[in-house]
């Protein structure tokens, strides 16, 4: 059965993984590295896609990506992935798919979380004990930040730091937080208490607060965990359908 093509909704600012199926080394060498970001860089030219931060390691990679428009995001990185697998394929004598999904993609709403992001990026290698130090990986921007070349441009430096020059101090002083990437399962009720004890609110409160719901939302959002707003309804202790009624006022108070 084809796999259904996806839509991406959420921010212009986006965090996109794609991971070899079967978690396979589909970028086995620096070719195949430089293949993809070239294919990154060709395609984000078509798009007019701004890459923020990106990192491609041996079975799996990153990249940061701002859009006027969402839906650019997904059709991006559906040529780069359809190439790349093209070529793939060819060049090791194989058919089939190259990589396990699409692609996954998290979006990014606000500034601490971009930051956070592109520290996890750089620090991939590191990590993975292919390097020692950020600088020392050649396919990740980190060196682009650090030599003012490649993909880093004035434009994209204003987008994130607001500044042009002391970014690298920033840069460094971000400290590295392990990000929920692999869709692990979670209990919902442990990280509503969580919420619940950082925020200083009680249960009653985010019940009767559409604020407070949202909040939470955007709490899991950021965390990047997997949920339902079923399940969101579920442990609230209130209906679907006031949930998304509470939703939406939001929304349309903002309009």
């Amino acid at each position: 059965m084809p796999r259904k093509s996806r839509e991406l909704i959420g921010s212009v600012l986006n965090h996109n993984m794609v991971q070899g199926i079967n978690r396979e080394y589909i970028f086995q060498n620096d070719k195949q590295k430089m293949k993809y970001l070239n294919l990154l860089k060709k395609y984000s030219q078509k798009y007019k896609i701004l890459m923020i931060a990106y990192c491609i390691m041996d079975n799996h990679s990153h990249v940061i990506t701002y859009s006027e428009n969402i839906k650019d995001i997904s059709l991006f990185m559906k040529e780069v992935n359809a190439e790349y697998a093209i070529y793939y394929n060819k060049t090791n004598d194989r058919i089939g798919y190259v990589f396990r999904n699409r692609f996954n993609s998290k979006p990014i709403y606000d500034k601490e979380y971009l930051l956070r992001c592109i520290k996890y990026i750089h620090m991939n290698p590191v990590k993975a004990g292919i390097s020692n130090r950020e600088d020392e990986y050649e396919f990740s921007s980190y060196k682009d930040y650090l030599n003012h070349n490649g993909i880093i441009n004035s434009k994209l430096l204003k987008i994130v730091f607001n500044q042009e020059e002391e970014y690298m101090k920033i840069m460094d002083s971000i400290n590295y937080e392990s990000l929920n990437l692999e869709k692990e399962k979670i209990n919902l009720e442990d990280i509503l208490e969580k919420f619940l004890s950082e925020n200083n609110v009680t249960m009653f409160q985010i019940r009767r607060n559409s604020i407070l719901i949202k909040k939470f939302i955007s709490y899991l959002i950021s965390n990047e965990y997997e949920f339902k707003k079923q399940d969101i309804a579920k442990i609230i202790k209130i209906s679907r359908t006031s949930l998304y009624r509470k939703l939406n006022n939001i929304n349309e108070s903002k309009e």
